[in-house]
């Protein structure tokens, strides 16, 4: 073999040799960052698994989109939880609008965005889960959140314009109450803005380490985020609680 031939092989061997270690390490340090994420969302990496969406059928929409409406901070949570998933295996968003919901998918493992004046699968959880926050009525477009164990309640904040300013929010993790088996998370803002934000606090290494969630125990949370630029921005959470697992009866 000649020299030129040798120191050939030679160069080529240690280009794959380093390019094998680099794509190792990066494949180390992305399992390392990522494990918590990926230990939260890991029981919902199942065939049965369903993404629900808010929809917007009412009359006054549907004249202006037949297919229903969706709104902005709806999609930017989507958008959050497809990067959060598929760190779990989940390559594809299985998505459903609520309206579509078959009575069997709701026994699968569920993922609810939107709040239950928006998403009807978000309001029948929530009535069967011992929540302790909770919205106003939609009747009356109530979007302030009530404590009921300490009679707080947290309202948005509008500017003098009239412009959304502070949105707030809800995040729950609970046994489905249609499946003991499944699990459901609720992303439920008052606004887009807070549906949007409930999705990153999914990310945020103090709420996944924190030591209700780290264990695995049903939990409510509530939280207030600022909006500027038409964007959610910093989010601050106000109470996180452990989840009581017993269901509540529906009807008289």
């Amino acid at each position: 073999m000649n020299s030129s031939l040798q120191d050939l092989i030679i160069n080529l061997s240690s280009a794959a040799i380093a390019f094998t270690a680099g794509w190792s390490f990066d494949k180390a340090r992305n399992l390392w960052r990522f494990r918590n994420i990926r230990g939260f969302w890991k029981r919902f990496a199942t065939e049965d698994l369903k993404v629900v969406t808010s929809i917007f059928i009412n009359e006054e929409h549907y004249i202006w989109e037949r297919s229903g409406l969706v709104g902005v901070g709806d999609v930017l949570a989507l958008n959050e939880l497809r990067q959060q998933l598929k760190q779990a295996g989940v390559d594809q968003l299985p998505l459903t609008p609520s309206h579509q919901l078959t009575g069997l998918e709701r026994q699968g493992n569920l993922i609810l965005v939107g709040g239950p004046h928006s998403n009807q699968v978000t309001a029948e959880v929530m009535q069967r889960l011992p929540v302790t926050f909770a919205f106003g009525p939609g009747d009356a477009h109530d979007a302030n959140i009530y404590d009921s164990v300490t009679g707080d309640v947290m309202q948005c904040v509008m500017d003098a314009g009239d412009q959304l300013v502070v949105d707030q929010g809800i995040l729950i993790r609970a046994t489905n109450p249609f499946n003991r088996k499944r699990s459901v998370v609720i992303l439920a803002g008052s606004f887009g803005f807070g549906t949007s934000a409930a999705a990153r606090l999914l990310a945020r290494s103090d709420i996944l380490t924190h030591a209700i969630v780290d264990q695995g125990h049903p939990f409510e949370a509530v939280f207030s985020v600022e909006v500027a630029g038409g964007a959610p921005q910093h989010i601050e959470l106000k109470k996180l609680r452990q989840l009581d697992t017993t269901m509540l009866p529906v009807g008289p």
